[in-house]
């Protein structure tokens, strides 16, 4: 008896890789309508783009706050490509997804979120799978370290793949967070991201808190050495700080002494001014480093602004300027409001009814 126990355990042990690299490989993918499907569609974007391109590398800030048409149309000489995707993947794996695709005469812009996880050399193996699902070529530009997480992670992944596609419920991610929010650039273009509907304005749960250690020696030495080679291959590396809700921005150091804190670190260029970057809580959606659709418009102003600074294009922005949008919840009356005090109103939900004359 205890012999055959061992046998059977043998050939569960020779069986159970088999079983799941038939549910992480061989299964329809089930992640690829969401936001994080895109993942191998940023890559695609890239390697097909011709001629010189600006390439804006980070995480979510990045995909909600850069309108690349807006680039290209003010910098003609160049396509644009948005490849920033999500913090919990990290910064670092879209610096290795990213180099193997960067040319002579490319422009790559890095603009993390300013926050401790963006900033340091952290990996989600369990988010990177749902990126790599059913494009597992993408593997191959990836580093041995993030491999061997990727491998640790692979049976929690298989299984939760294979629970979806036997059930037939492949996750949703609702209006704005799936991969058809995103346009041809990359970009977050969405109709669900018109106004800020945060509580109070901002995510209080998620400060932006400045201070002496946000930049992690990990970050420093990728950062550093992703620039070393892009530069060897004739390409320009430049860092700019991401959009940040003004009403989240706190701490112990001013946004001076964290700028002098990176450029003494960063082998890279530091583009603009950090302040500019700064917006009013009205300009975000639903974090504070995600713009709504106004917000974009406004930030990718002042970036093509700092780009042109640096290439020494002295032509003016043509980029208009939107209105700024009312808060979620906000009344706000667009119309002749001449007659507006010989009449009573009252609250009915979400709007006013007339109910009568004044005197």
């Amino acid at each position: 008896m205890k012999k055959k126990t061992w046998t059977m355990l043998g050939l569960l042990l020779l069986i159970l890789p088999s079983v799941l690299g038939i549910w992480g490989f061989i299964l329809p993918a089930q992640y690829r309508e969401t936001f994080l499907g895109e993942l191998p569609e940023k890559v695609r974007i890239l390697d097909e783009a011709d001629g010189k391109r600006i390439v804006f590398v980070g995480g979510s800030a990045v995909a909600f706050g850069v309108d690349c048409a807006a680039v290209e149309r003010e910098l003609p000489d160049y396509k644009a490509v948005n490849f920033g995707m999500y913090a919990a993947l990290g910064t670092t794996v879209m610096f290795d997804l990213s180099k193997p695709s960067i040319h002579e005469g490319d422009i790559v812009v890095v603009i993390p979120e300013i926050q401790t996880q963006s900033l340091s050399g952290a990996f989600d193996p369990d988010v990177m799978w749902q990126g790599l699902d059913g494009n597992s070529s993408l593997l191959l530009r990836l580093p041995a370290d993030k491999i061997k997480a990727l491998i640790g992670a692979f049976p929690h992944f298989a299984g939760q793949k294979f629970s979806y596609y036997i059930s037939h419920s492949a996750p949703d991610s609702g209006k704005v967070y799936r991969r058809g929010s995103f346009n041809r650039y990359g970009d977050i273009e969405s109709a669900f991201c018109q106004e800020n509907i945060m509580d109070g304005g901002w995510d209080s749960s998620m400060p932006i808190e400045l201070t002496d250690d946000l930049l992690d020696q990990e970050f420093v030495t990728a950062i550093n050495q992703y620039a070393s080679f892009l530069q060897r291959s004739g390409a320009k590396v430049w860092f700019a700080f991401c959009p940040m809700n003004q009403r989240a921005v706190c701490g112990d150091r001013t946004l001076e002494q964290v700028y002098d804190s990176f450029h003494s670190k960063l082998d890279v260029p530091m583009i603009g001014d950090p302040h500019d970057s700064v917006l009013e809580a009205e300009w975000f959606f639903d974090t504070n480093f995600h713009l709504n659709q106004s917000g974009r418009q406004v930030y990718t102003y002042t970036l093509i602004e700092n780009i042109k600074a640096m290439l020494g294009d002295c032509s003016a922005t043509q980029l208009e300027m939107p209105d700024m949008p009312a808060m979620a919840g906000t009344y706000s009356w667009q119309g002749d409001d001449t007659d507006e005090m010989l009449f009573e109103y009252e609250e009915d939900g979400d709007t006013w009814a007339v109910t009568g004359l004044t005197e």
